[in-house]
């Protein structure tokens, strides 16, 4: 495979993680710039932000705001398990391998604005939404 294949490859992949379709923030112009860590807070009204990207091996903090539990549960396999989360506490989860990792809050399952994605990915992607 020669470099300029191999370049395509690899974004094809992080779409992949990053791709799909709706995910919030206006014009549909979102940003998937992964690091090593991100963080998402958990309020009465939902999940802040919607959806986060961190590389493989990454953490996600879900932050708790919120005076109620709320249940992190994901829809995809292969994610890592999180579970309750009590009124005012954190949680750092580590996802090791590249993928979209959906999730939805158990006590609020169809409530979308309690619905978000976990992408796990090593490139930047832009556009679309995650």
């Amino acid at each position: 495979m020669r470099s300029g294949q191999a370049w395509v490859v690899a974004v094809a992949l992080g779409a992949a993680a990053c791709g799909g379709s709706g995910g919030g923030g206006g014009g549909g112009s979102n940003s998937c710039s992964p690091g090593p860590s991100a963080s998402m807070s958990i309020t009465a009204s939902g999940l802040s932000p919607v959806n986060v990207c961190v590389q493989p091996g990454g953490t996600v903090t879900f932050s708790n705001t919120d005076q109620a539990v709320h249940d992190i549960e994901f829809d995809s396999t292969g994610c890592p398990t999180v579970g309750d989360i009590a009124a005012g506490a954190q949680m750092a989860v580590t996802f090791p391998t590249q993928g979209n990792c959906t999730f939805h809050d158990g006590r609020n399952a169809s409530n979308a604005a309690f619905q978000g994605t976990v992408a796990v990915t090593a490139v930047q992607v832009s556009g679309g939404g995650y």
